[in-house]
Order: C-alpha cells, then structure tokens, then sequence
C-alpha cells in the first residue's frame, strides 16, 4: 500500500511517516507540505490513501478530497482526514467530500491502523463489532449499513468504568447517548437525597430531550457497571435536508412518545 501524507508541518509529517511505517502493510511513504504539484503527484504513483490534515494552510480540505477523487488514480484511493478537533459538522462535510474516515490527534497506532483500513474499505475489527452491536438495537431498526457507518464516523463511542458520571443533572445538554453494552442507572437528586429513576441497559437511549430542546439535565446518568456508550450529538440533526438527520429525529419522535405514555401510565 502507497500512502500520500499532506501536513504542513515537517514534524508532524516525519511522526507520521515513521508510525505508518510500523503497518505492515503499508508499503511506500510520500510526504507533502501544501497542495502545491498535488495533480502531478497523483500522475506519477496511484496512492492507495491520501491522508490530509484539516489544518492544512491556505487550503480547502474538502475542495482538495473532491480533486482527488475527480483524478484518474485519485478516483480509488482512499482518504483520511486528520485534525485534534474533528467535530460533528467537519466530519459531515467530510464525508459529503469524499472522506471514507476520520483520525484525531493525539493517536495512537490502534487509531491509526483503523483510519487507514476504514478509508480502504476494510472495517477493522473494533469497528465491525460496533456496527454489529448497533444493527441488533431496535432503535436503529430501518437504517441502511451505509447509514450506520456514517453514523458511526460522525459519532463518538466512549467506554466508562462503573460508578463514572456520563450525565450531571443541571448540566447543559447538547447530545444523546446510546447504551451499546452495560447497565446505567438514572438517578434524580432532590434536596440532597438521590432517587434511582430507572435503569437503562444494552440498546437503551438516555438523554435524548437534549437534541431537542438544549435544557439543562434533568438528572443524572451513572454508570452501573462497565459500559460503551455511544454519543449522538445534536449537530447532527442541523441539516434538514439529511435524510439521515430526518431518520434519528423520526425515531427520538417515538421514543420520547413512548417514554411520556409510559410515565403517564405509571402515575394514573
């Protein structure tokens, strides 16, 4: 495999250079410092995965993805974009670039190993296992593979010890959480003493009102064993046009309609 690195930093390009050469299937290294010569650089080696940092210097990142895939050799190669702050909105624009997937500094080689196998393609296994765990929830019931990969790349998957805090209540809320393995516990706090409200376990959201009105939480979310929690940010949703934002926002819908019939069950 013949990788192409684009950073504007000479530091940050030799780091690079020398951990992709640690893959063994990576075969060639290239490095360059700005755009400058790029179409002629895709003339001379067809390059298996452009990896580009979001920061590049008088560059558009997503206008350079959409050069490269517009080349003749460029068409197939994979691209990774690189940044320390790749947040909902540059990963969305990304991947409507071109970008098959995301790296975030600082990394380390797992990360890096996993950027370059998704950009190609080739779904590494910690993300195989993800998207399987999602497929079996029912409430990403009708979403394509195609959109949950998407998804995936746009979202973040956090992994806590029991007794960490995912949710403060009275915090401010700007995202949801997926329960994908382990057990959370809902716990309400009045006047010093905490209630247990409800437990939530794999396949579970919690913390959806979040996404649609942005108000403080109204509780809090401990963890009531190991867990992996996937984050669903309500940046996703600005895009009224995205047929993936209009899915979610069907489904949250539902389940927020489902929880209120429930509550107002339990107290009749």
């Amino acid at each position: 495999m013949k990788v192409l690195v684009m950073d504007f930093f000479q530091e940050s390009r030799a780091f690079l250079k020398t951990a992709l050469r640690t893959l063994n299937f990576v075969e060639e290294v290239r490095e360059k410092g700005n755009p400058v010569g790029l179409t002629q650089a895709l003339d001379e080696i067809p390059f298996n995965v452009v990896m580009i940092d979001a920061n590049l210097p008088d560059a558009d990142v997503f206008g350079l993805a959409k050069l490269i895939k517009s080349h003749p050799t460029g068409a197939t190669s994979g691209l990774v974009l690189m940044g320390t702050d790749l947040d909902v909105e540059v990963r969305r624009k990304g991947i409507e670039a071109g970008y098959q997937s995301f790296l975030e500094r600082p990394f380390d080689m797992n990360s890096l190993e996993k950027a370059i196998r998704d950009s190609m393609g080739r779904i590494s296994t910690n993300y195989k296992d993800t998207l399987d765990k999602v497929r079996r929830i029912q409430f990403f019931s009708g979403f394509s593979d195609v959109e949950l990969v998407r998804l995936l790349k746009m979202c973040h998957t956090r992994k806590y010890r029991e007794g960490e805090y995912v949710i403060r209540q009275g915090e401010k809320g700007d995202r949801m959480y997926l329960l994908l393995a382990g057990k959370v516990n809902i716990v309400k706090e009045r006047e010093g003493n905490q209630e247990l409200m409800a437990t939530c376990g794999p396949g579970e959201c919690f913390g959806e009102m979040a996404v649609v009105d942005s108000e403080p939480r109204s509780a809090h979310a401990v963890t009531a064993s190991e867990c992996m929690v996937m984050e669903i940010h309500n940046e996703i949703f600005k895009d009224v046009n995205d047929l993936l934002a209009l899915k979610l926002f069907r489904k949250i819908a539902l389940l927020v309609t489902q929880k209120l019939r429930t509550y107002s069950n339990t107290r009749t």
